[in-house]
């Protein structure tokens, strides 16, 4: 939203991110384990789920619920386990084998159609369960010659569902809503290919784990693109999940050496260990990764009050800063506005000059 307050000011609000984060987490396969670290610096913070009455064994695809717990697929029992997302105490074997469909899930992801879908590798399928109490609901993806070992999977731009074939190096890609094959749409440049994730440009990242890369193809064709992070940078060593975190930066487990290491996902320039083997707190064998979401506040309302040789912006909340920049581009260059802010009882204000040349402002949070 934009507000003409004058011929030489005006105001943008809105909120930075595409994504919000709070606390990071990372299952550890040989430990049965998972580990919560800083979702800023990777600090380690404790061992989350100790797994001290041993329901959790070989520990995949973890995913934050509606609820708001963690639900952590437990590959070498074949089930969903769940746990307070405060805690990490546990709280349910969610989802089971029961019906002998899940053997050795790998992802989870909770869809805003109120079911979980989780990928069971051995038996070469998708399978959908309430959302709510964990009951079996379909096989949304049945085994075809398409898919050899599901592993790692994600919906697209288009809605649709990509999965990952670990075990004959394809993606194949499913329609979203009834789950019918639509294409293998990649074919080739990967070797035991893991987690996937589709880029700010609309391009899907996969890894290749025993290429110990990343590969980059169009989001629309499937066509490879190129190779974004090169065998030997960053030192991974049987790569396996993959996120981007909240600055847009590509984060990667790296199975065999005990941690999680950085890249700019556009040129795949190392940035360092996000998580060191070092300083990870006994995290052994990462696998997969997530952030705890975390949900802004409400918008608050930006009232503006024209002086004679001033403007004074005003909102009412805790944990915003006031940004400006000189034009409203793709991709603007934000800068905090470093006037004196007046806060009492969460009531903020901002005295500016009236200047010669426009300026766009708004709310950033957090």
């Amino acid at each position: 939203m934009h507000r003409a307050i004058s011929k030489t000011l005006q105001v943008a609000i809105c909120f930075t991110g595409l994504s919000l984060h709070a606390e990071f987490f990372v299952s550890g396969f040989s430990s049965s384990r998972v580990y919560r670290y800083n979702e800023t610096n990777g600090t380690f913070i404790d061992v989350f789920v100790p797994n001290t009455n041993g329901l959790l064994s070989l520990p995949h695809g973890l995913a934050f619920g509606p609820d708001g717990n963690l639900y952590v697929a437990s590959a070498g029992n074949d089930c969903v386990v769940r746990y307070n997302g405060t805690n990490g105490s546990f709280l349910s074997v969610f989802a089971t084998n029961s019906n002998g469909q899940l053997d050795y899930p790998v992802t989870l992801i909770f869809r805003d159609d109120g079911l979980l879908y989780v990928s069971s590798q051995l038996n070469d399928r998708v399978l959908r369960y309430n959302a709510t109490n964990g009951a079996f609901v379909d096989t949304f993806v049945t085994n075809s010659a398409a898919l050899d070992g599901p592993s790692d999977m994600v919906f697209g731009p288009d809605d649709n569902l990509y999965v990952v074939g670990r075990f004959n190096n394809r993606v194949a890609r499913y329609n979203g809503t009834n789950g019918a094959l639509l294409s293998v749409f990649v074919t080739n440049n990967l070797s035991q290919p893991f987690g996937l994730r589709f880029d700010a440009d609309g391009n899907l990242l996969v890894v290749s784990g025993s290429g110990n890369s990343v590969e980059r193809f169009n989001g629309t064709t499937g066509a490879f693109l190129g190779t974004v992070v090169t065998n030997g940078v960053g030192n991974l060593n049987l790569p396996i999940g993959v996120v981007f975190d909240s600055d847009g930066n590509l984060l990667v487990a790296s199975f065999n050496n005990n941690k999680v290491a950085q890249f700019n996902p556009t040129n795949g320039a190392y940035l360092g260990d996000f998580i060191s083997a070092a300083t990870n707190g006994g995290l052994s064998g990462p696998n997969f990764m997530a952030f705890r979401p975390v949900t802004p506040p409400a918008q608050p309302a930006l009232a503006i009050s024209l002086l004679t040789t001033n403007a004074q912006l005003n909102w009412v909340g805790t944990g915003f800063r006031l940004e400006q920049t000189a034009a409203l581009i793709v991709n603007p260059t934000w800068t905090t506005v470093s006037n004196t802010v007046f806060t009492t009882n969460s009531s903020n204000t901002v005295t500016l000059p009236l200047e010669m040349d426009s300026r766009f402002f708004r709310l950033a949070w957090p």
